[in-house]
């Protein structure tokens, strides 16, 4: 893989999980209810638009590189190595958030979608493992998915190497009818992991649309644009496209300042992904009782900034501290930030992320993500 293809995949990452840190600030309006002043469309347009395609590009990407590394030949291999880099940071983000929420509702009253007073099994099921539902700490259902597309990626494989075309077809068939019922929770991941890995498997220049990087960038927010102007809430046509316009769209910026910086904030990422969703509650708890006298376009404007200032800043301790548990933490995702003294942690290679409020944010909606 080039350098300019993996600078790509960089950017993506980074820009795709900052917005899904957009995406979580609360408070989270549905299209229907969208106002018609200029930040109430404003808003929409990034929380019920463009972001809604962060799951999707981070999914074609990881699907890419699973086939592009031919593991879906090697299961064991693919099963060992997932484990470590998706399920190992489910477990270590997820489980501390359940002890943590069942705190919260016991002893200072807090109410959340999950009623962990309860002793129904199943609400316990799906708070610490989000077997058919969100998990607790909700923005990690993205990894919960890509657990469950890992289990079928040997038969994923099958189709791609031997019948591409028709083994799309039966994808889109089978998963945007539901017919998996809670395996994958969101259907559109699985068509647009397949996709990735079509793209791998055949063996397709990744940089061949290049030069209607232009042209992409415009369908893309001509299509954003449209959903909160007709108040569409079926998002799934742009979930499924938006892939294979922001890839081309990303060589128009991978060489500039700013994706230059993207590229290197990248090593923040999975860390970002994994840890906002508290900060996030947090926040728009603190935001209630100021709501006053601090504007909400400038709370929701700021969080997403402060947030993934702090997470900087944590992560850049962390590797100083104790960068054998982050790395730990993080499936050996963590590395240590230029500047920081070689002691302070090894340099491992930064994988790809295996990237409502209901849970715990009062004003998000993971269903949507």
């Amino acid at each position: 893989m080039d350098t300019n293809v993996r600078q790509r995949f960089d950017l993506l990452r980074f820009v795709m999980i900052f917005g899904v840190v957009v995406l979580h600030t609360p408070q989270y309006v549905a299209i229907a209810d969208v106002g018609n002043d200029g930040f109430s469309l404003f808003k929409a347009f990034f929380q019920n638009a463009m972001f809604r395609t962060t799951v999707p590009v981070l999914t074609f990407i990881s699907g890419y590189l699973v086939f592009h590394a031919n593991l879906d030949l090697a299961p064991k291999k693919l099963l060992l190595k997932k484990a470590r880099s998706l399920l190992l940071p489910f477990l270590v983000f997820n489980l501390p958030m359940v002890a943590i929420a069942w705190l919260a509702v016991s002893f200072a009253g807090l109410k959340l979608s999950y009623d962990l007073t309860s002793s129904d099994p199943m609400v316990w099921a799906n708070a610490v493992f989000g077997l058919t539902s969100a998990p607790i700490n909700y923005p990690l259902n993205f990894l919960r998915d890509m657990m469950a597309l890992v289990l079928i990626t040997p038969l994923l494989g099958l189709l791609l190497r031997h019948m591409p075309f028709i083994g799309l077809a039966f994808c889109v068939a089978f998963f945007l009818n539901n017919l998996d019922g809670p395996f994958v929770l969101r259907d559109t991941m699985p068509i647009v992991f397949y996709m990735g890995g079509m793209v791998a498997c055949c063996k397709w220049e990744l940089r061949a649309w290049d030069e209607y990087a232009w042209p992409c960038l415009l369908v893309f927010l001509v299509l954003c644009a449209s959903i909160i102007y007709f108040r569409n809430a079926n998002t799934t046509l742009l979930r499924l496209v938006s892939p294979m316009l922001v890839w081309p769209a990303s060589a128009l910026f991978v060489q500039s300042r700013f994706g230059q910086w993207c590229v290197r904030m990248n090593k923040y990422s999975f860390f970002l992904f994994m840890a906002h969703a508290p900060v996030l509650v947090i926040s728009w708890q603190l935001y209630q009782r100021v709501g006053d006298v601090v504007p909400y376009p400038m709370y929701w404007v700021a969080t997403p900034v402060l947030t993934t200032a702090l997470m900087v800043l944590l992560y850049r301790a962390g590797m100083k501290v104790m960068p054998g548990m982050l790395q730990f933490a993080l499936g050996g995702r963590a590395r240590r930030p230029a500047g920081l003294p070689a002691q302070a942690g090894q340099a491992m290679p930064v994988a790809a992320p295996a990237v409502t409020v209901a849970n715990m944010n009062p004003s998000a909606s993971t269903t949507n993500n």
